[in-house]
């Protein structure tokens, strides 16, 4: 089932595909310096897929403190849509629920802190929990695609 979102200036779009409901999906609130200066409840889950869409921009990314993950945020309203990493040559990311059409679905968030974990602490729980990011701009996001072919990050 595909779920869909948008920036609050409706320059970035998002789709995302979950075989599952999303009631099962816990949006997860990072308390670092970053992430409570942008506003999000990120959720993810290995069998995502998560594609956002700059429209006819680019994204304006941003690194967190450890410098690991790209946060990507719409370059006009610098709403934040995902995070995401190559993780073992496979774009990976999560999606920020607060950006989502139905984001009532998603479960209670809860707190998290990931600033707490090392490096590689990190880099290894986003390769078991986060999902496939793919990068899409210029309109091309699945709802809007015609042949619905996914590309990855950097196509």
């Amino acid at each position: 089932m595909k779920h869909f979102g948008k920036c609050r200036c409706g320059q970035c779009e998002l789709a995302i595909e979950a075989a599952f409901d999303l009631r099962g999906l816990m949006p997860r609130i990072c308390d670092c310096e970053f992430c409570q200066s942008n506003p999000s409840a990120m959720v993810s889950d290995p069998k995502l897929v998560i594609e956002i869409d700059s429209g006819n921009s680019e994204f304006l990314i941003r690194a967190n403190g450890s410098g690991q993950a790209a946060f990507y945020h719409c370059m006009s309203c610098e709403q934040l849509l995902a995070v995401g990493a190559n993780i073992a040559k496979q774009s990976k990311g999560a999606v920020n629920a607060l950006v989502c059409d139905d984001r009532e679905r998603f479960a209670k968030p809860i707190r998290v802190q990931p600033r707490l974990l090392s490096a590689d602490e990190k880099v290894a729980r986003w390769a078991m929990i986060w999902g496939q990011l793919i990068i899409g701009r210029a309109g091309q996001t699945a709802r809007t695609r015609s042949d619905r072919t996914p590309r990855t990050a950097g196509a």
